[in-house]
């Protein structure tokens, strides 16, 4: 099942769904984020990348997905939280967005859990203008405060897809 991704986020920043909202948590740095789980099409480990010349930083390379070709991204780069170490708790969120597969690097893969659409929350003010043009909002769930991205405005970035006359 494959999910196009539009982007939910209203001008300050909170989501726009009412009722429950399935994710799908991660663990990136000392945060707890989430990407909806329509959106995510599997969660696998990191595999060997092919590195891209020209590409910018966060662009780790493309990879072979079982016969699709997928742009692995740094998360932690994009969301300028520092380069992620890869080691054998991480994890690529695999997502479709319109023709093209992304793989977004992760510290840890977390758990799928229920929040309540209406009560995500917009982020704080202090939080930087790149950072707050990618979330969606934050919610409080199991005892845990979480950030939501918004997986349309993280793969707008001017990042690279695959594909026929499409430059990496």
């Amino acid at each position: 099942m494959s999910a196009t991704i539009q982007s939910k986020a209203s001008e300050n920043g909170a989501g726009l769904e009412r009722g429950p909202l399935l994710v799908s948590t991660f663990c990136l740095g000392n945060g707890v984020y989430a990407l909806d789980t329509a959106l995510v099409e599997e969660v696998v480990r990191l595999r060997r990348t092919t590195r891209v010349p020209h590409a910018p930083a966060y662009v780790l390379g493309v990879m072979n997905l079982r016969g699709k070709i997928v742009t692995v991204l740094d998360l932690g780069q994009i969301l300028e939280l520092g380069k992620t170490t890869a080691d054998e708790d991480s994890r690529l969120y695999i997502v479709r967005d319109g023709d093209g597969t992304t793989g977004l690097l992760v510290d840890r893969a977390a758990d799928v859990v229920e929040l309540d659409g209406g009560a995500m929350e917009p982020l704080p003010a202090s939080v930087r203008e790149l950072q707050s043009r990618l979330f969606r909002g934050m919610a409080r769930a199991a005892g845990r405060l979480i950030a939501m991205l918004d997986a349309a405005a993280v793969l707008s970035l001017d990042l690279p897809k695959e594909g026929p006359g499409r430059r990496i």
